[in-house]
């Protein structure tokens, strides 16, 4: 299983991500720089400053949010980050929150899915990308509801785009078997993900004739140390996503009871079901193996907690004690 990095803080600068995409140039354990939706810097121009600056890192962003973007642009901006860094680059997309969808849209998908779905292949389109099947089982005379991708972009030389769903629950995990190039869970614990989330992009994939996509976690952690709090570190990490329906459904699904209008409790059942990993290193680095063993091919370290009230050289001491801890792990 890979691991990689999520740059933890949304930039206000540019500079504020050097020092992740420096720890990923140097590490051979990292494979990837992430960003998640930013409202403030766009991912794609945040890589090529790190680019611009000497990091021209692997890059991926889990999950931007396609409310807010045409296929056209998110095509550009995803082929962007590819060019700049050099490397093949995972791009990934999701519906948002229901007040997401009406704060830009107007008004809310009222199928979310099959928005995401058609969102991906329109993307694929402006990006004249090969894909099989390059149809992806649309019906005949089906014409696009959410999105209308137009042409293809003129050509430009560039690494591969690799196009990700953002998954929670079962029917978008069988939506990223059958169109995405990946499917990236966030907040998931790991026997959800077994027990749920690959079986689903298994079955997905399969009626889609195409082998299952890589499953990517994108899983909280922060390494136990003296005066730390767990739950707040949780609550810093993930207070925003456990407030959201759709989080607290996922968790729910997977034992986790998350209830609404209690931050601290909601907190407190995530480090207990095992969605956010809190303890000593090789502890982390066993919570990191069952990610494997339950089927993921690549995990991001979330260290927001730990970066929003220790700064960066902790969360840098935090990652280093974790990668340390795995390659042990592994002889």
């Amino acid at each position: 299983m890979k691991l990689s990095l999520l740059i933890p803080t949304v930039p206000a600068t540019p500079d504020q991500a050097v020092p992740f995409a420096r720890q990923v140039a140097q590490s051979s354990q990292l494979t990837r720089l992430w960003q998640g939706q930013s409202y403030g810097l766009e991912p794609a121009a945040t890589f090529a400053y790190l680019a611009g600056a000497g990091y021209p890192v692997p890059a991926g962003t889990c999950v931007l949010v396609t409310p807010l973007r045409h296929p056209a642009q998110a095509a550009l901006e995803a082929r962007t980050v590819a060019a700049v860094t050099g490397a093949p680059a995972v791009i990934g997309y999701g519906p948002g929150s229901r007040a997401v969808q009406t704060a830009r849209l107007g008004a809310a998908y009222d199928k979310p899915v099959d928005a995401c779905r058609e969102f991906l292949r329109a993307t694929r389109s402006c990006l004249a990308q090969p894909w099989d099947p390059p149809a992806g089982n649309v019906a005949p005379g089906a014409g696009p509801r959410y999105v209308h991708a137009g042409e293809a972009l003129p050509p430009v030389p560039h690494p591969r785009v690799h196009l990700a769903l953002g998954v929670l629950r079962p029917r978008m995990a069988r939506a990223a078997g059958e169109v995405a190039d990946a499917a990236i869970t966030w907040l998931a614990p790991a026997d959800y993900v077994r027990r749920s989330v690959v079986p689903e992009v298994a079955r997905g994939a399969r009626a889609a004739g195409r082998p299952r996509p890589p499953v990517i976690a994108a899983v909280p952690v922060a390494v136990a140390r003296r005066g730390r709090s767990p739950v707040a570190l949780a609550h810093l990490s993930s207070g925003g996503h456990l407030a959201l329906p759709h989080y607290a459904d996922m968790l729910a699904r997977a034992g986790v009871d998350v209830p609404a209008g209690d931050p601290a409790s909601a907190a407190r059942a995530l480090v207990a079901g095992g969605g956010f990993l809190y303890g000593s290193a090789p502890d982390i680095a066993a919570g990191l193996a069952a990610y494997a063993a339950a089927g993921v091919d690549e995990v991001i370290l979330n260290l927001t907690g730990v970066h929003s009230w220790y700064g960066t050289d902790e969360t840098l001491l935090d990652l280093n004690d974790i990668l340390a801890a795995t390659a042990s792990a592994h002889g």
